[in-house]
């Protein structure tokens, strides 16, 4: 592949953040990754089957109908809570995740006969890139029908995918004041949630309003010679180590600072990081090297595998290897169960230990059981 358009693509994605318009062009480039005809992406409530966010890229008066009339009919609105993060789905791995009428329920479908079958298209590849509360963000690639989606095409999504979950989670944040404005440190200043901007060794040059709140309350993160610090350990030590890697090289974020707890706790509020070295055009100063966005507590509790996955930094493979190496698995049950090598769970096994600081499965066990948030068994509104 080439290296330079992987970048580019990153920095196009990171780019839209600042400015939105920039989403039609930046998904021309993930389209073009994946040898793709038409991209699609959605923030959405399945239920209501609404987006509260969307962009497309592709020919006007083909996506016009699908926008307007035949993406209501799409049936697996209620499978998309079932999506892994940053994990291409293709068109059988959709339809198998379905259940058994998967296939037959596509092909009845008006979205299937009216618009997909005339067009002569074909689905590429489903990509979540956001489970929030009601709302999820998934992407989806059209190819023509007789260009099937490749997996050179599936590996290269995969690769661009935590940088998409990332742009679209903070684009998230931004919605509803962006309506107000469309100066980004004017939204910045005013977002109801906090940010705050730092160098690459955490240097505090900047907090809005809501995060000089943060600051003054102390209790979960302080200024401290300077620098921006947080109480919670393992959280510091995550979010320090993703603004650095961005200030390096945006690419090798990968999963790193994407929905870090803040604290540990059953619904903490979590931690997006932004790398800004290539966006010094939108900031108030050359030395800013990251945003660090936080939004608020959702209503459902975070899984402590999803917290342990965003702390360190995990791929959705050594998410599912850590899992099931926490809960007692052997090396060759662990590959009978993924469908892999006992040769692939060992060296998968040995970057979870590597970026979890564990030297074994009993540590990796330790672990888990300390970062593993309280159940409060009260209703919610109890303290």
């Amino acid at each position: 592949m080439d290296n330079t358009k992987l970048l580019e693509t990153i920095g196009a994605l990171y780019d839209c953040v600042a400015e939105p318009d920039l989403w039609q062009a930046a998904l021309g480039r993930v389209t073009e990754m994946t040898d793709s005809v038409l991209t699609m992406l959605a923030v959405m409530d399945p239920s209501k089957k609404t987006a509260r966010f969307s962009a497309v890229h592709g020919d006007p008066t083909v996506l016009e109908p699908l926008v307007t009339t035949y993406a209501a009919h799409v049936p697996f609105y209620s499978i998309l809570s079932k999506f892994e993060l940053d994990v291409p789905l293709d068109f059988d791995a959709l339809c198998r995740l379905y259940g058994p009428e998967g296939y037959d329920v596509w092909y009845a479908s008006r979205t299937y006969t009216e618009w997909m079958q005339p067009n002569r298209f074909r689905t590429g590849f489903n990509l979540a890139v956001m489970k929030r509360d009601e709302f999820v963000g998934a992407l989806t690639t059209i190819t023509r029908d007789d260009t099937p989606a490749t997996p050179a095409s599936k590996a290269r999504l995969a690769q661009l995918a935590p940088h998409i979950r990332r742009a679209v989670s903070i684009t998230d944040l931004f919605e509803v004041e962006r309506r107000r404005s469309r100066v980004f440190q004017e939204v910045i200043d005013n977002l109801a949630h906090p940010v705050f901007i730092v160098t690459s060794d955490m240097r505090l040059l900047y907090a809005n309003t809501a995060a000089e709140v943060l600051l003054r309350d102390e209790a979960f993160i302080r200024q401290a010679e300077g620098r921006l610090t947080i109480a919670y350990a393992p959280a510091q030590a995550s979010i320090a180590h993703a603004v650095e890697l961005g200030h390096r090289d945006e690419f090798l974020l990968g999963t790193a600072g994407i929905g870090v707890p803040l604290v540990k706790m059953e619904r903490p509020s979590i931690v997006h990081v932004l790398p800004l070295n290539r966006r010094h055009n939108t900031i108030m100063s050359p030395q800013a090297t990251a945003a660090i966005f936080i939004a608020a507590p959702g209503t459902n509790p975070i899984p402590a595998i999803e917290a342990i996955a965003a702390l360190f930094g995990l791929t959705a493979a050594e998410k599912r290897v850590a899992a099931l190496a926490a809960e007692g698995m052997t090396r060759s049950e662990i590959a009978k169960a993924n469908g892999v090598s006992d040769h692939t769970v060992k060296s998968q096994l040995g970057v979870v230990y590597d970026k979890t600081g564990t030297r074994d499965q009993r540590q990796l066990q330790l672990l888990m059981r300390e970062l593993t948030p309280p159940i409060r068994t009260g209703r919610p509104d109890e303290t």
